[in-house]
């Protein structure tokens, strides 16, 4: 594995995990008992397809700083499944505040219609058939740490501080 994260080695559906890279982040992280404090998802052309916290679900630029993993998907992915969900049902979403609440066990479930991260990237990656854990789950209980350590995923790059 490379030591330095190089945006070359991405492909389309490729997870990226992140540290903290503001408060948000580390309170996520900290409740968490992680350093892992976010998920996106390459998308290609330099672009990623995220919630980012406190805008909400869009393509955005690939955020090359801080990023701490990246994970491929083991098998092949519906990409055109999960785009096509993207546009219809997540796209514009806002930030789901209450929801960073439900891995933490303070409520039982988030905003209907609103998305943070992980649960964002767990709705992508089912809507591409790709079932990245317990498909009981609701994906309000997924915490950004959690696609760390996923049998969907195959470790392209991780940085070392995190071995």
């Amino acid at each position: 594995m490379l030591h330095g994260f190089h945006p070359e080695i991405l492909l389309p559906g490729d997870c990226l995990g992140y540290y903290q890279l503001d408060p948000i982040d580390w309170i996520i992280a900290l409740k968490t008992w992680t350093r892992v404090a976010h998920v996106e998802i390459y998308a290609g052309g330099g672009l990623s397809v995220a919630s980012r916290n406190g805008i909400g679900v869009n393509k955005y630029p690939l955020r090359q700083t801080g990023v701490c993993f990246v994970r491929r998907p083991i098998g092949r992915l519906d990409r055109d499944a999960a785009a096509a969900w993207f546009e219809n049902t997540a796209r514009w979403q806002k930030y789901d505040w209450l929801g960073l609440l439900c891995f933490t066990l303070a409520a039982r479930r988030g905003s209907p219609n609103r998305m943070f991260c992980s649960e964002f990237a767990t709705r992508w990656y089912r809507a591409a058939h790709l079932v990245p854990f317990d498909p009981a789950w609701d994906a309000d209980r997924v915490p950004p740490s959690f696609f760390l350590v996923s049998p969907a995923f195959e470790t392209v790059w991780q940085h070392p501080e995190f071995n």
